[in-house]
């Protein structure tokens, strides 16, 4: 078997540099170097089994070596299985990819961390494992990942235990750039030439990656790796080499192809087609392809191709053509002079050319069509909404979605916002206000998609059908709380809405103290009892007066915290009296009545 892989991989190479088969890469077709789903392997040691799967020492067959299991699998039935002991190792399985200084590459894997465990790989500059480590990724125990690499990091990511999801690669050695996608979501772009702990390494090449176990804890599976070299990057298909745009205009898109879309792929969107503008002013851009006769979605950052600051993202807004299903996009975002954005179409569903509309108005935004602009509300207001129009919403997020002939829900909003000044409890609702369709968010934090944070939601409340209500829940003083309003349909009509808050009754510590005494049975003809319950034991001093302020009976205590004192009146003269316990900084007066 190890020599129709040495044959197969003969091939390969072959094909990627022009040999006998003469195919060039395409993006549609990459030149395949190693595509291993481990199905037609005998299960047990994986190195004397394939030439592209080796150990760290070199040593194949034995406790280092990687081990083909049955157990689990993302597809058919077989993959590899690494399990650590206390102390590192014993597994540390190298995969071979060639030593790669020139050209474009696609690498990636599934895997499959256990609950609880924790899984670790390294990318090695040659394939002799050890001469440089060209970055490094653990995945923790929590659910939780790093990627180190240069000197700012770890950049952080989550992933799903538990769960088969997937490493990607995006290698470009003639640009010196590599991008990585965990579980389908962006983590970070840096240069290939950097090293897991600095910026400088020995230039711009890979050569294995490296499975290891790092302790007791780890337990992971890794199944369909794949490896193929791919066109050299060309010109607004990566985010690097994205086309500049300097004025408003409609612009061509001829197609939206290769791998270079930008932030989320675990569901498609692979390919992008990328572009970059500088605004001139502050204000609000805008992104179209209403009519354009294309089923798109748009992606808007800031933040340079490393950070990918996500500030906009629409799917389905607006028609395809006249008449047409509702699957063109529509995207506005607010912008600040002189800071560069980046656009990203990718093909989620199709990948075909289309134009695009870049719009741009100078000057303050609409109030309440922006999280940044949200309209103020004060404490039991009721609110109109004029209508649901505006094209910045957050929704949750909710990223990438669709529906069936109608715009992507909630691909529009309008916002509010409410800063209480004490303490209390907020609700707001649309409850019996409207027959409209409405939903509503609720989020603390900074606008943004990455600085809110989402607290509350509702859509269908189950007591008012459509409409939608959350019910009073605890606010902070001076926390300010954005409320986003949407509806499942553009342009949507307005409705009232009403923001319930409550302040909460601050008690002091005197009415505490006051509270915390019960005098019974009050009126009293023979024994009265003064029943206390403090928050901490304490030392009182009770006294009982008559009308002229004369004292009948005094007593005091022991450090008490829960109990009573008799008070005997059946010698007393009929009338009122007052009953009075302190701790020496607060004082409790009651009145009794003797009979």
């Amino acid at each position: 078997m190890k020599n129709l892989y040495q044959f197969l991989m003969i091939l390969s190479v072959c094909a990627l540099y022009g040999g006998v088969l003469g195919a060039q890469p395409t993006c549609d077709d990459p030149a395949v170097i190693i595509n291993d789903d481990f199905e037609s392997y005998d299960l047990g040691a994986l190195g004397p089994q394939a030439d592209h799967w080796t150990t760290w020492s070199g040593d194949e067959g034995g406790a280092e070596d990687g081990n083909v299991v049955s157990n689990a699998s993302s597809s058919g039935t077989q993959s590899i299985f690494f399990q650590g002991a206390a102390g590192g190792g014993p597994q540390d399985v190298v995969l071979l990819l060639g030593d790669r200084d020139t050209g474009m590459y696609l690498l990636n894997w599934n895997m499959l961390v256990a609950d609880g465990a924790n899984a670790y790989f390294n990318l090695q500059r040659t394939t002799t494992p050890g001469q440089e480590f060209a970055l490094e990724v653990l995945f923790d125990t929590s659910g939780v990942g790093g990627l180190f690499v240069g000197t700012d990091g770890p950049f952080l990511f989550e992933y799903p235990q538990g769960e088969w999801f997937d490493v990607r690669f995006v290698i470009d050695t003639d640009n010196d750039v590599v991008t990585l996608f965990i579980a389908g979501n962006f983590v970070y772009t840096w240069p290939l030439s950097w090293i897991s702990n600095d910026t400088n390494g020995m230039g711009p090449a890979f050569g294995a990656v490296d499975f290891y176990d790092l302790d007791g804890f780890t337990f992971f599976w890794v199944d369909d790796v794949y490896f193929a070299q791919i066109p050299p990057a060309a010109p607004g298909k990566y985010c690097y080499m994205a086309i500049p745009i300097d004025t408003a205009g409609v612009y061509t898109v001829d197609e939206v192809s290769c791998f270079g879309a930008g932030f989320q792929v675990g569901s498609g969107g692979f390919a992008g087609a990328w572009y970059e503008w500088t605004a001139p002013d502050d204000g609000v851009l805008s992104l179209s392809t209403c009519g354009a006769g294309v089923d798109t979605r748009v992606w808007i950052f800031s933040g340079g191709c490393s950070e990918l600051n996500l500030e906009g993202i629409n799917d389905d807004r607006c028609e395809m053509v006249p008449g047409g299903n509702s699957y063109a996009s529509y995207r506005e975002v607010l912008v600040t002079a002189g800071e560069t954005y980046l656009i990203c179409w990718d093909d989620r569903w199709e990948g075909t050319g289309f134009d695009f509309e870049l719009g741009f108005t100078a000057g303050d935004a609409e109030a309440g069509d922006f999280c940044e602009t949200a309209i103020p509300v004060e404490a039991n207001d009721t609110v109109m909404v004029d209508q649901v129009n505006g094209d910045a919403a957050i929704t949750g997020p909710i990223i990438g979605t669709s529906s069936f002939g109608t715009p992507t829900p909630y691909s529009q909003s309008e916002w509010y916002a409410f800063t209480p000044t004490s303490n209390g409890m907020m609700g707001v609702t649309s409850c019996g206000l409207t027959t409209e369709d409405t939903r509503v968010w609720i989020y603390t934090g900074e606008c943004g998609f990455d600085g809110l944070v989402l607290i509350a939601e509702n859509d269908d409340n189950d007591s008012c059908g459509t409409q939608a209500y959350i019910p009073a829940m605890p606010v902070t003083a001076g926390t300010t709380y954005y409320i986003e309003w949407s509806h499942k349909y553009e342009d949507a009509a307005g409705f009232p809405w009403i923001l319930q808050f409550e302040p909460e009754v601050n008690t002091t510590e005197q009415e505490l103290f006051e509270q915390a005494f019960r005098l019974s049975p009050n009126p009293a003809t023979d024994v009265a009892l003064l029943s206390y319950e403090l928050d901490e034991p304490t030392v009182l001093q009770v006294r009982m007066l008559d009308m002229n302020g004369q004292e009948v009976y005094h007593s005091s205590t022991a450090e008490v915290q829960q109990g009573s004192i008799e008070l005997r009146v059946s010698d007393l003269p009929k009338g009122i009296y007052i009953v009075s316990a302190t701790d020496g900084q607060s004082v409790m007066n009651q009145k009794l009545i003797v009979q």
